[in-house]
């Protein structure tokens, strides 16, 4: 029963120290700026990471042995005559039923792929591709609607940035590849 009645008597004379309402204003300044000195980096840290890829094992893959790549392609979306390429893997644009248009970074996901010859293979969602074509343009002599134009057979493109860079991941030209369905 002592120290029940030492522990109210403690309350009851420290009262003040423990109730933020009387504590001195300097000292509540002091606490915010430590309390947000230590939780904003934390936030800023968790906040600031790239969003996980999902559903990267539900999306089809693109393999090409020969340069070491093997990238889940991502569907991409034309949205004000754009498209919006994904930063670390491969984005596909299906215009027609037997176009498919792949595109990524030369500077990430697709850093070897001038290193791809004519009648070189690789595979695309577990069907096998010839490499018919391979062409470097500058980017203002490229024609978007020849390029993404309907194909008789099931043909994929590849495109990346080639040339000198620019800035916001850009360059000069594009490394174009054609290839078409394999027998």
């Amino acid at each position: 029963m002592e120290g029940m009645k030492t522990l109210k008597v403690f309350f009851v004379t420290h009262y003040r120290y423990l109730n933020p309402f009387y504590w001195p204003k300097r000292l509540i300044k002091i606490l915010s700026a430590a309390f947000f000195m230590i939780m904003l980096p934390i936030y800023l840290f968790i906040g600031l990471q790239p969003a996980p890829l999902a559903d990267a094992a539900s999306y089809p893959v693109l393999e090409v042995p020969s340069i070491d790549l093997k990238t889940p392609v991502a569907r991409v979306e034309l949205i004000d005559r754009q498209l919006t390429v994904p930063a670390t893997i491969a984005g596909i644009y299906q215009p027609f039923d037997n176009k498919l248009f792949i595109i990524g970074h030369s500077s990430t996901v697709f850093k070897n792929l001038g290193r791809l010859q004519i009648n070189q293979s690789f595979t695309y969602d577990e069907e096998r591709y010839l490499i018919t074509d391979r062409i470097i343009l500058e980017k203002s002599a490229i024609s978007m609607n020849e390029l993404l134009s309907d194909a008789p057979e099931k043909t994929v493109i590849i495109m990346t940035c080639a040339g000198d860079p620019l800035p916001n991941q850009d360059a000069t030209h594009r490394l174009i590849i054609t290839a078409t369905l394999a027998e």
